[in-house]
């Protein structure tokens, strides 16, 4: 039976056998692997066994074939994607390398195993061949080795010492290695690497690693830095027999490869930062019309979660009412077909055409409340999956077309504003801050004689030859403090002629609050101060003669006033030398004449000659007759409640004549045999444009009728006569003793 194992170790079947073997291994390792686990990093390790196996059993071409067969199966059913044979994670490419080097070390060596075997068997008259054969195998595998891109190396000994390095290998580090240790080589590594190793040989195993970090330097004084490798450890027999272990170590870089996939995710994270963070409103569309990705502004701008917005059309994902009120939804309104947004999308989606600075018009309803939104859109074509889609870029313009909307306002105000400033007559004027001409309307052309081409560029209070009544330097002190003057100045016309403007100069200040315009507007009061000056002449005429008319108004009061008392001396001294009748008649007219005269004391020695106060005048009048007719030895009270109201000499003396004659009276009359009693005397204005004098007595009383009797005295028919002429009314009121009260119209 050995000799039948022997047979079979260096005896190769037939093809058909070999590769039907080969094809049942594949089948069987991928058999082992039902049910199918989850896809690893290291997919390519449960194929390696029968890998080993077919290269066995089967030589080096079914060896290769079950090889090829697991690598495609790792990558159909162990790696990411599953059920495709592309492979989404760039790490697993080694692995698979791994595993077809694997296969093709193996085969290459269970195919030298079994010549070495059959050499064996065929004796010593094939043991030359045998040797050739076996220097040629050996030279073609060091050619391999010295070829591969791969770094490879023999270790040997406990110390790990390198026997065989190839130039790839060599190239990682300087120096001769041949001869060194593993610790010597990779100082920095060594900590990592010699535990590994020990392991792979005590317990001959293959190690296999993936994107292993290493910290490599590359000689004496070099800095340490991280380098990444996938590497490989076979355990191999050496010469020394069985218990010498040689290990085969097998290094790729992927270094580069490592900060490629770094720097890809971080151009994903910057990527995905942009599209959560850009100013825009960033939607994918599918060919179905729908949204695919949104990012986070699309989603605040319609008030939703960004979940929310997939599967949406994009008018409803952009809130448009139009789209959210239709029963069929989005594209389907009567205003859908017109939609920009939706022509431009649809144009993208069929024909691959980009679409920039498209305006939108969106009805939208957020949180309850309509409003017009305008989106500033464009279209760009992508191609994902194999699948066309549409990345649709908007950005909310709605503030920026109402500002728009608000300067062309501003605008069209500011030109109604600069028509209206031509069509001034009076001369408006700016400046810089060093009163340099910059603007210069056409009041100001009519005004000065000069055009505005002439006359800006030039310093205003030169060319204008300014004067006044301060100092330019003095009006400069108080524009600069307070921000304004007000004044005169006076100009020169183009023609020479002197003109007097009233002037009004402002400071404009910036946002920054630095002066940036001086604004002046003249008013040309030449003509006016002419005439006011005139005017004034006439005014002071008019005063001067004014105040002679008024010197010989007074007088004129005066000298009656002194007149008619000449008059009541001369009846005083004629009352002398009459009887008790005739001189009680002329007191009387004597006290009439008083009466008159103290009028006219009031009206010289009054500030108006044409009124006086008829309360102030009733008060003094009332206190001389109270005097003249001892009321204060005969215990009468006199009481007085008079309004300040002016009146009329035309009015004032028939007014006082007839307060005379009531008050003469009622001291006459009213308290007889030593009776005492009080007289109120009232003057006041009950209503606009009336007056009432009233003087009652809480006397003996005036019989009822007496002022209308044919038997009344001569006081009271001169008081009937007065009361006629003021175009008043006399009355008796009821009262304990006698209310007599006088009614007239005065100007209100």
């Amino acid at each position: 039976m050995i000799s039948h194992f022997r047979h079979w170790q260096y005896q190769t079947p037939s093809p058909v056998l070999g590769y039907s073997l080969a094809v049942l291994l594949a089948a069987a390792a991928q058999m082992a692997r039902i049910p199918l686990h989850q896809p690893t990093l290291m997919p390519h390790i449960s194929y390696v066994p029968f890998v080993v196996l077919s290269a066995a059993l089967g030589g080096f071409g079914p060896g290769l074939l079950t090889t090829g067969m697991c690598i495609l199966e790792s990558m159909y059913f162990a790696t990411e994607p599953i059920g495709s044979f592309r492979v989404g994670d760039p790490r697993l490419w080694g692995g698979l390398g791994a595993l077809a080097f694997t296969g093709l070390v193996t085969c290459i060596l269970f195919d030298s195993l079994k010549g070495a075997w059959r050499s064996y068997a065929a004796a010593a008259a094939a043991e030359a061949q045998l040797a050739r054969e076996r220097e040629a195998r050996q030279r073609m595998l060091e050619s391999i080795i010295q070829n591969s891109p791969a770094a490879i190396a023999l270790l040997r000994g406990p110390r790990f010492t390198f026997a065989i390095v190839n130039p790839a290998h060599q190239a990682m580090v300087p120096g001769a290695l041949v001869g060194r240790t593993v610790a010597s080589v990779w100082r920095a590594a060594a900590p990592v690497i010699i535990p590994i190793l020990n392991v792979v040989r005590n317990a001959r195993t293959v190690y296999h690693a993936t994107g292993f970090g290493l910290q490599v330097d590359r000689g004496e004084g070099s800095p340490v830095e991280e380098r990444y490798f996938d590497l490989s450890f076979v355990p191999l027999s050496g010469p020394g027999g069985e218990g010498d272990v040689e290990i085969l170590m097998v290094a790729i870089e992927t270094t580069e490869q490592k900060r490629a996939e770094a720097d890809l995710r971080a151009a994903y994270s910057q990527l995905a930062a942009i599209h959560s963070n850009a100013p825009v409103l960033l939607l994918v569309i599918d060919e179905d019309f729908r949204v695919r990705e949104a990012n986070d502004l699309a989603a605040r701008f319609t008030g939703k979660d960004v979940s929310a917005l997939s599967g949406l059309p994009p008018g409803g994902a952009l809130g448009c009412l139009s789209a959210l009120t239709d029963p069929l939804g989005c594209g389907q309104g009567l205003s859908c077909g017109q939609c920009p947004l939706r022509l431009a999308i649809s144009d993208t989606l069929t024909s691959g055409n980009r679409h920039d600075g498209i305006e939108a018009w969106l009805p939208q309803c957020v949180g309850g409340l309509w409003r017009q939104r305008c989106l500033l859109v464009s279209t760009t074509a992508l191609k994902l999956d194999n699948l066309n889609k549409v990345l649709v870029c908007a950005q909310d313009i709605t503030e920026r077309k109402q500002a728009e909307v608000a300067l062309a306002r501003q605008r069209d105000e500011l030109q109604r504003q600069a028509e209206l400033i031509n069509l001034s007559h009076d001369a408006i004027v700016t400046a810089d801050a060093n009163r340099v001409i910059r603007g210069w309307n056409r009041g100001a052309e009519e005004m000065y004689g000069w055009t505005e081409a002439e006359a800006v560029g030039n310093v205003m209070h030169l060319f204008l030859r300014t004067g006044g009544c301060n100092s330019i330097a003095q009006n400069g002190e108080v524009f600069s403090r307070e921000d304004q003057w007000d004044g005169e100045l006076e100009h020169i016309r183009r023609d020479g002629q002197p003109i007097r403007v009233e002037s009004r100069q402002v400071i404009l200040r910036n946002a920054a609050g630095l002066d940036i315009r001086i604004l002046e507007i003249n008013r040309d009061i030449t003509h006016r101060r002419r005439a006011e000056d005139a005017l004034n002449r006439t005014v002071r005429q008019l005063e001067s003669a004014l105040a002679e008319k008024t010197v010989l108004l007074q007088e004129i009061h005066h000298r009656v006033k002194n007149n008619l008392a000449v008059t009541a001396s001369l009846l005083s001294m004629k009352a002398d030398g009459c009887g008790p009748e005739a001189k009680l008649a002329l007191e009387e007219s004597q006290q009439r004449i008083h009466s008159i005269a103290l009028v006219h004391e009031h009206l010289y020695s009054s500030e108006r000659l044409d009124r006086i106060d008829i309360g102030e005048y009733a008060r003094e009048l009332a206190q001389g007759v109270y005097s003249a007719s001892g009321g204060e030895n005969r215990g009468i009270g006199l009481d007085l409640e008079l309004d300040p109201i002016e009146l009329g000499i035309e009015r004032a003396v028939p007014c006082a004549l007839i307060l005379n004659e009531l008050l003469s009276n009622a001291f006459k009359y009213a308290f007889p045999g030593g009776r005492t009693g009080r007289i109120l005397v009232s003057f006041r204005r009950p209503e606009p444009g009336c007056c009432e004098l009233a003087v009652e007595d809480d006397g003996v009383g005036l019989p009822a009728g007496a002022l209308g009797g044919q038997n009344k005295s001569l006081g009271l028919r001169i008081v009937a006569i007065l009361t006629s002429q003021l175009d008043g009314s006399l009355e008796q009121k009821a009262c304990p003793g006698t209310r007599i009260v006088l009614r007239f119209p005065v100007e209100p």
